[in-house]
């Protein structure tokens, strides 16, 4: 595969050089996830990032979840909600120490 500015996940699948029991083996991730995810399936940030550090190595291209579209990433409400609570907390600090 040639290097690109981005890749779509279905044409890295149907690139693959290797079978997706290799890809499983190199990545650590299940057969039946990588089908999944193939499928447009949510799948975790943590397992989309193993999949496409996996295909770097396969293809010894950049690739990354900035530089691939048709991943379906599952969000985390419970991360997000924490991390808008610490923002709105900082904020407030900064607006005591103003008065």
């Amino acid at each position: 595969m040639k290097e690109k500015e981005t890749y779509t996940l279905s044409e890295l699948y149907n690139s693959l050089p290797i079978t997706m029991v290799e890809l499983s083996k190199i990545s650590g991730i299940h057969e039946v996830t990588l089908a999944r995810i193939r499928d447009g399936e949510k799948t975790r940030r943590d397992t989309a990032n193993k999949l496409l550090l996996a295909m770097s190595k396969v293809y010894s291209l950049d690739i990354n979840i900035g530089n691939v579209s048709g991943i379906n990433i599952l969000r985390n409400f419970r991360k997000e909600a924490k991390e808008a609570r610490l923002r709105l907390a900082e904020k407030d600090k900064s607006e005591d120490s103003r008065v």
